[in-house]
């Protein structure tokens, strides 16, 4: 039997708020009551430091990422407090069987999905053979290979390459002088 303090029926309200108080759910207008009743009622006060022991080692061993909360289960939660007995629930939807793969992919007869996925097999190792077989086709081979002989065009090149620096810094120098003449147009 449960030890109450002076006031059974406090106490017995109190413990059905301390686990509520304990995840701060209550609205401040139920946990002021509820903190005053558990400074002066040391039986409630033990059973809040027992949750408090219990919510941390509960914590510390199962992290809330760790699993995943079932669909409809607040309101499973939600109707089991409001109900009369625990007979009154309605109970658990059952969990569809999982899809097999070739249910996933739409194919009724399963012996169907291993030679679909050979001929795919062997669709992909030909059209690997047939790409590797036309990039040798472009490639030069034998007598091919050999670098040609370019002719020594760079003395040529050079000298052209002077010769439109040297018109170009006399256009500049004719520039200059005629501006400074005064008969620079523009």
């Amino acid at each position: 039997m449960k030890a109450y303090g002076q006031d059974p029926v406090a106490c017995g309200r109190a413990e059905t708020l301390i686990p509520g108080y304990l995840d701060g759910e209550l609205n401040e207008t139920q946990a002021g009551p509820l903190r005053q009743h558990l400074l002066s009622c040391p039986p409630c006060r033990g059973r809040a430091a027992d949750l408090t022991n219990v919510k941390r080692w509960m914590d510390a061993a199962v992290p809330s990422e760790s699993f995943e909360i079932p669909l409809g289960f607040s309101a499973r939660v939600a109707s089991a407090a409001f109900a009369e007995s625990v007979f009154e629930l309605e109970p658990e939807p059952t969990i569809a069987p999982a899809r097999t793969h070739s249910q996933a992919l739409g194919v009724k007869d399963s012996s169907i999905l291993p030679f679909v996925l050979s001929l795919t097999a062997v669709a992909a190792a030909l059209l690997l053979s047939f790409s590797f077989l036309l990039g040798l086709q472009g490639q030069p081979t034998g007598s091919d290979l050999a670098a040609e002989q370019l002719p020594d065009m760079l003395p040529e090149v050079l000298r052209e390459l002077d010769e439109m620096n040297a018109k170009e810094k006399k256009d500049l120098s004719t520039l200059d002088f005629e501006k400074e003449r005064g008969n620079f147009r523009r």
